[in-house]
């Protein structure tokens, strides 16, 4: 199986950093985001080869240029793909000549830091496929509970217009979320590639958006079949890492996920 980093975008978010470099550079203990990704989805035996989408300009070439020889250390075979600044589904479109042979793969925005299970979530895939026979386009990781960053308040009784009796206090609770939160981590169908050739001819070769032209337009029925795999119970942190001060507010979970995954590569 085969594993795209989507590592291109202006990353505006994460401005001015990324006037600098991509946001896949956003250092964290002293090592760019996107080497904590590659050495860990490389110890995962089912990882066959690591497909880059970025941009091939001054900030793409930082990425290229970082991971030069990076082959040899993690075991598996990196390929680069030039982002053409269509979009994150135009950007997946760009790898569909690399795809065509296989029957599934995972994308995973090179933004986000987690410690999953591929193997589990591969296992899911599977299940879910023996028993579907077709239809299965693919799995996207979310999280049905997050950690807040503020602390919540549980109301009474009204008091006035704007005051209220606080019945209870809690500082920076896990909260159940109404709809789970997609974490920009996938695995697909070959299949989705029809879906992205056929927006891409809607939009007349111009750039569209993975989550909002394609997957949200997807018709769920009988024929076709998007699940969702809750890492949340499996234990299984995740952060979306926006910018380098979002990292310091958060510095705490990212050590921690961090933690979970260097107990992975390096045993």
């Amino acid at each position: 199986m085969k594993i795209v980093l989507l590592a291109g975008g202006i990353g505006s978010r994460a401005r001015p950093f990324s006037d600098y470099s991509p946001k896949a550079l956003i250092p964290i203990n002293g090592k760019p985001l996107i080497d904590y990704i590659i050495k860990y989805v490389s110890k995962f035996s089912q990882i066959t080869e690591i497909i880059i989408v970025c941009e091939f300009d001054s900030h793409g070439k930082q990425i290229i240029n970082y991971l030069e020889g990076k082959e040899r250390i993690i075991g598996k075979k990196i390929i680069f793909i030039e982002d053409r600044k269509k979009g994150t589904g135009g950007a997946l479109l760009e790898c569909m000549k690399s795809l065509e042979k296989e029957s599934f793969f995972m994308v995973w925005y090179a933004d986000n830091l987690c410690a999953l299970d591929i193997n589990s979530l591969v296992e899911e895939y599977t299940k879910i496929n023996t028993e579907l026979g077709e239809g299965l386009i693919g799995i996207v990781v979310a999280r049905s509970h997050r950690k807040e960053e503020t602390g919540r308040l549980i109301l009474d009784k009204k008091f006035s217009k704007n005051t209220y009796l606080i019945k209870e206090f809690s500082e920076k609770p896990i909260v159940k979320l109404e709809h789970p939160e997609a974490s920009g981590i996938y695995l697909f169908n070959n299949e989705i590639m029809s879906f992205l050739k056929l927006r891409s001819n809607e939009k007349g070769g111009k750039g569209f958006d993975l989550s909002s032209d394609i997957l949200s337009k997807i018709r769920i029925d009988d024929n076709n079949g998007i699940y969702c795999y809750d890492m949340f119970y499996s234990g299984t942190d995740w952060i979306d890492i926006e910018s380098p001060s979002y990292l310091e507010r958060n510095k705490k979970l990212v050590d921690k996920i961090v933690l979970q995954m260097e107990s992975l590569y390096l045993n």
